[in-house]
């Protein structure tokens, strides 16, 4: 973090030099008077890092060591992280460091480096603290460990150390627990689901207590664990301030990225650009490709992203190579969404799978070591037991909850409207009365193969309709074939359509429709 300096100086004198040296203009003997006005050096470091005052003024006495071992050393030296705080007040009291310090006591200026980052720079700081470490010991003996933490120790609390306003936050430590695998806030406050047992030792109630409480911490942990849900998914939303969306937006709402390639495909064989055969998908006509124009940027990337893949490749493709070439601009447009609330983070999922399992653990661990009491003792755990079952298969059905849901509740506003928009049945009266005014596209993008059949009419394009949702339609065909009915579900939004008579068409139209039974 400085710059060695090479200067040949009497190290004792230098030091006699440095230890009486008034840093910050506060006297270097302790025992004198404090100023009568104002906050001393050691009174201002220790309020700014919520030190004691004996501890401030060890960190001072070790800086003092710093700075001769940064005269003397003859390598480059780097500071533990209290020290290091030391030298940052330091360098504020600007006249007394840069003049009295380093033009009056040191050989010559001592700049603070700051690390650039990276891998490189951590093992570069890392070699010079051992160094720095080492010469320590040849002129000063062991370093103190409380203010010279071992080297893993001292970066990884540099990198955990952060800025705090104490007037909008509230500092509650974390229990001393071993094990870096309980690290994270969460599971402190997953733990308030225990508290029962922290004023009352479990171990030591009878059995009726003991299951009441018990069960009592079961049900505390699942409303933490469904008020944190809801939280997270920013809880419902107000109709009248969801943002618009266009039909690639919509798309990934309601299907994910395989949606979006659908409709897209879907919109690109209806303008004339991309038709398919039994072979694939290929550019029909390139001319149209700069005359096309959308209000939606989703939707408008990955038209342009699937037709110049088209181009470039100059023969049919199939729908799982162009997923993967609409793979990118797919992500992009979640992680945008993500950014404007509709989708939920990874990292949202994460907290939510650390808290609950670290809430399960807390309850499992107890009930487990209450069952083997009972058990030493003779006594009934039946209902003990079946208490945790229960607890079990709550929070793994909280974890599939947490897993499978992609949408916000914001998200959730959002499709639902669309939905209301754009329902199916609109599509299939307008097309059964060959007329109306409902837009396809949207309608697509809400209800995916619900509606495919009367998206897509024309004998030439049934070769699309295999291709776009042949799998999903097969799916369908098979299941109403031992139900009599099927429930399309996107996992999202909870679209339905009614497959009727367990036939071999499953509601795609005429007996074609895509499902694999006419081929031409």
């Amino acid at each position: 973090m400085m710059k060695t300096m090479h200067e040949n100086v009497t190290n004792d004198a230098l030091w006699q030099e440095i230890l009486h040296f008034p840093i910050g203009g506060e006297s270097a003997d302790w025992t004198a008077t404090p100023p009568t006005q104002g906050l001393s050096f050691s009174q201002r470091l220790a309020r700014e890092n919520d030190w004691s005052i004996q501890h401030a003024r060890h960190c001072i006495d070790e800086y003092r060591r710093f700075l001769y071992l940064a005269a003397t050393a003859g390598h480059s030296v780097t500071p533990s992280d209290a020290v290091d705080q030391v030298w940052h007040q330091h360098l504020v009291y600007t006249e007394n460091y840069w003049v009295d310090l380093c033009q009056e006591i040191l050989p010559s200026p001592l700049h603070h480096g700051p690390t650039k980052g990276g891998s490189q720079e951590r093992v570069r700081y890392q070699d010079q603290y051992e160094q720095t470490l080492a010469s320590y010991e040849r002129a000063f003996g062991r370093a103190p460990v409380e203010i010279w933490p071992p080297t893993e120790e001292r970066f990884a609390q540099s990198i955990a150390s952060l800025r705090i306003d104490r007037r909008k936050f509230w500092l509650i430590p974390k229990p001393n627990l071993t094990g870096k695998s309980l690290q994270g806030s969460h599971l402190a406050i997953a733990g308030l689901a225990a508290t029962p047992f922290a004023a009352l030792f479990p171990f030591n109630l009878d059995g009726p207590t003991f299951l009441a409480l018990y069960g009592a911490a079961i049900v505390i942990g699942f409303v933490y664990l469904l008020v944190w849900f809801h939280i997270s998914n920013g809880w419902s939303s107000n109709p009248s301030a969801l943002p618009k969306v266009g039909w690639g937006q919509l798309s990934i709402l309601a299907g994910g990225k395989k949606r979006l390639l659908q409709t897209t495909l879907v919109a690109l064989q209806k303008r004339g650009i991309v038709q398919c055969d039994q072979h694939g998908f290929t550019i029909l006509d390139r001319g149209a490709l700069q005359a096309q124009h959308d209000d939606d940027p989703v939707a408008a990337s990955a038209m342009k992203v699937t037709t110049d893949y088209l181009v470039s490749s100059n023969a049919p493709q199939s729908f799982q190579r162009l997923l993967v070439a609409i793979h990118s601009t797919a992500t992009n447009a979640e992680s945008q969404m993500r950014e404007s609330g509709l989708l939920r983070s990874s990292e949202q999922r994460k907290r939510f799978h650390v808290g609950a399992l670290g809430l399960a653990g807390i309850l499992l661990v107890v009930g487990g070591l209450r069952c083997m009491q009972g058990i030493q003792n003779d006594r009934p755990i039946g209902f003990l037991v079946l208490e945790m079952v229960i607890a079990t298969v709550g929070f793994v059905v909280a974890f599939h909850m947490a897993g499978r849901e992609r949408l916000t509740s914001l998200g959730k506003s959002v499709q639902e409207r669309s939905q209301r928009s754009y329902p199916e049945t609109g599509l299939k009266s307008a097309h059964q009365s060959d007329g109306g005014d409902v837009d396809e596209l949207p309608c697509l993008a809400c209800w995916g193969p619900a509606v495919a059949a009367y998206v897509l009419t024309d004998a030439s394009e049934l070769f699309a309709n295999d291709m776009l949702y042949g799998e999903e339609m097969q799916a369908a065909q098979k299941a109403s074939n031992s139900t009599g009915w099927i429930d399309w579900s996107s996992g999202d939004g909870g679209s339905s359509f009614d497959f009727s008579g367990g036939g071999g068409d499953a509601g795609c139209g005429g007996g074609c429709g895509g499902c694999g039974g006419c081929g031409g």
